[in-house]
C-alpha cells in the first residue's frame, strides 16, 4: 500500500512541475486547471483509502499532494499560506485520521477557491465593413449545457462537493439508514456520467434506469427535495450561472416520478352501522 501511495504522489508531483526544456511556461489559468484536477483526484482516492480504514496512508497521500501543489500557488499567496498552515497543524496532531481531515480541508479549500468559473463569451459585433449587417445567428454555435456548466473540471468538482454534503445529510438519507454503502468514487462517477449524458457531455451513463436503481428504497418527496437543495448549493458554490442551474434542475426534476415511491393510497374503510 505504501508503495502505491508513493507512486501516486510522484505522479501528482510530476503532473504539476515537470516540463520539457523547450516547452513554454504554463499561464496561470492553465496551471489553475491542472492544480484543481490534481487536488480533485487526490481527494477522491484519499476518500476511498480513508473509508477502508487506511488513515495513515490517506494522510501521507494528502501531505504529498499538498507538498507538490503548494509551491505552485505563489500567485495566490493567501491560499498558499492557509494550506501551508494546515500542513503544519496536521503534523502536530496525534491521530492519523485527524491529520488526514485537516489536510483534506486544505485540498477542499484549494479546489473550491480556484475551480475555473464559467467564462461568459462576449457577443460578437459585426465589423465596420461595406457588407450589410445581419442579425442571423451562425448555425451550430450554441454551446451544449455540459460546456455551459463548465465542462469536466467544474462538473466533477460540483459532484464531489454535492455527494459529500448529501451523504452526510440525514434529511437525504442517502444510505437508507446504513442499508446501502455506495463506493464514493463509483457514486461520483455515476452522477458525472448521468449529468454528462443529459447535457451533451462526452461521458455516457450505462447504469440501471432511475426507476430500477431506486426500486424498494422508499424515497420520499422530502428526501428528493433535500437532495436537490444540495445540488443547487454546490452549483452556486462553483459559480455556475442561474440559467444553467435552472436548466439542469429541470432535467433532474423530471426523474422525480422514477425515483420517489409514492405510498399506496389508503383503502376506504366501511362505516359501522
Amino acid at each position: 500500500m505504501r508503495a502505491r501511495i508513493l507512486l501516486a504522489v510522484l505522479i501528482l508531483s510530476g503532473a504539476v512541475g515537470l516540463t520539457r526544456a523547450d516547452d513554454k511556461p504554463l499561464d496561470r489559468a492553465e496551471l489553475d486547471k491542472r492544480i484543481v484536477r490534481i487536488v480533485y483526484e487526490s481527494a477522491l482516492l484519499g476518500t476511498e483509502i480513508f473509508n477502508r480504514g487506511g488513515h495513515g496512508e490517506c494522510a501521507r497521500l494528502y501531505q504529498g499532494t499538498l507538498s507538490a501543489v503548494v509551491p505552485m500557488l505563489d500567485h495566490r499567496p493567501k491560499l498558499q499560506t492557509d494550506a501551508q498552515q494546515r500542513i503544519e497543524r496536521a503534523k502536530g496532531l496525534n491521530k492519523a485520521a485527524e491529520a488526514a481531515i485537516e489536510m483534506r480541508a486544505a485540498l477542499d479549500e484549494i479546489q473550491n477557491t480556484i475551480a475555473p468559473p464559467i467564462k461568459k463569451e462576449p457577443a460578437l459585433e459585426p465589423k465596420d465593413t461595406k457588407e450589410p449587417k445581419t442579425t442571423q445567428e451562425p448555425k451550430d454555435t450554441k454551446k451544449v449545457l455540459w460546456d455551459r456548466l463548465g465542462g469536466e473540471s467544474v462538473v466533477k468538482a460540483v459532484v464531489h462537493d454535492f455527494a459529500l454534503a448529501a451523504l452526510e445529510d440525514p434529511k437525504v438519507n442517502f444510505t437508507r439508514g446504513g442499508k446501502y454503502k455506495p463506493s464514493a468514487a463509483a457514486l461520483e462517477k455515476s452522477i458525472v456520467d448521468m449529468i454528462s449524458d443529459v447535457s451533451g457531455g462526452p461521458f455516457k451513463y450505462s447504469g440501471k434506469s432511475m426507476k430500477e436503481a431506486h426500486k424498494g428504497m422508499a424515497i420520499t418527496d422530502a428526501e428528493f427535495d433535500a437532495l436537490a437543495v444540495h445540488l443547487v448549493a454546490s452549483l452556486k458554490k462553483f459559480k455556475v450561472a442561474d440559467p444553467e442551474i435552472a436548466e439542469l434542475v429541470k432535467v433532474v426534476a423530471g426523474t422525480r416520478e422514477a425515483i420517489v415511491e409514492k405510498a399506496p393510497a389508503p383503502t376506504e374503510k366501511g362505516t359501522k352501522p
